[in-house]
């Protein structure tokens, strides 16, 4: 009886726990839109928790051998929408931008845009 009434305890606290600890450790997920008009890359950032896509800093990168290019930083606003001015450093080249990791918010990486 005793060992019965443990085994349903323990069952018990089982599924009340278990949702609670998935979620903990899932993240919420970020997507980033990135397009061009000059002279600035801009986008927004997307996600079901409104806390990972404002106020997150978005990071612009050129790719190259070796390490890429940082181009420049912005944070996301309260529409989600970020910009970052490239001026004349604009050259043919991908470029893409990053959302680092937030709280419980996970990094995101835009697709890479092709300049010719």
């Amino acid at each position: 009886m005793v060992a019965r009434l443990s085994a349903l305890l323990i069952a018990a606290l089982a599924i009340v726990l278990l949702p609670a600890a998935l979620a903990a450790g899932a993240g919420n997920s970020t997507t980033i839109v990135v397009s061009l008009k000059n002279p600035a890359f801009h986008g927004t950032l997307k996600s079901s928790k409104g806390a990972c896509a404002t106020g997150r800093t978005v990071k612009l990168f050129r790719e190259k051998s070796g390490p890429d290019t940082l181009l420049g930083t912005d944070k996301s606003n309260a529409k989600t929408k970020w910009s970052i001015p490239i001026g004349k450093k604009l050259v043919s080249g991908s470029y893409y931008a990053k959302a680092p990791a937030k709280g419980s918010c996970k990094p995101a990486k835009s697709k890479v845009l092709s300049i010719d």
